[in-house]
């Protein structure tokens, strides 16, 4: 009689086993599936945001394959000017060192180029360094954080300025003609002038 009742406890035990063992095998092909195909991917939840400590607001931003463009507004209380904004991520930087002094609460619009960014889709995940000095006082220096998903933007360059300047050999007056940054956006976006 002990002998009957544990087979039947061993039967119902492995039968149990079984049925559920399949189920949870099924689960985890469903969520091996999802994961292989992108469904899961953390990058999808990413939040885009633009953050700076108290002081000067990051307003808004855009961050784009050869660009990257920030709206910022003095909130400190005092005029200050901004000597130079970096933004860095992917191992590369490019900045922005237009020296604009700002009153309390304007707002000023920084665009840095030439700038690689990956490609469009991508997540781009930046740290954002701005140098001010306040009105007679000691240069100061902050960071940030930049998230945002890149897009594809606008081109910086022209195909035929970039062209033209490679066949005329003037490639080195392209940045003094039409600003700093215009011939590395020659280059990264038409592979011309490198």
């Amino acid at each position: 009689m002990l002998r009957k009742s544990l087979r039947k406890n061993a039967q119902a035990a492995l039968e149990f086993l079984m049925t559920y063992g399949w189920a949870i095998l099924a689960v985890l092909l469903a969520v091996g599936a999802l994961a292989y195909f992108g469904v899961l991917n953390p990058d999808r939840f990413f939040p885009n945001k633009c953050v700076l400590p108290k002081g000067i607001t990051c307003l808004d931003y855009n961050v784009e394959t050869y660009r990257v463009i920030l709206v910022l507004q003095n909130n400190l209380g005092e005029t200050i000017t901004i000597d130079k904004v970096n933004v860095s991520a992917n191992n590369q930087e490019c900045s922005d060192e237009q020296s604009i002094t700002l009153n309390n609460h304007d707002k000023v619009i920084y665009t840095m180029t030439p700038c690689n960014n990956g490609a469009s889709s991508q997540k781009f995940d930046g740290v954002i360094s701005i140098v001010y000095t306040p009105e007679d006082k000691l240069t100061h220096s902050i960071s940030g954080t930049l998230k945002a998903t890149v897009a594809e933007g606008s081109s910086v360059s022209s195909q035929s300025v970039c062209q033209n300047a490679e066949t005329s050999g003037l490639c080195d007056g392209l940045d003094i003609v039409y600003g700093i940054g215009y011939k590395a956006a020659c280059c990264s976006e038409h592979s011309l002038c490198c």
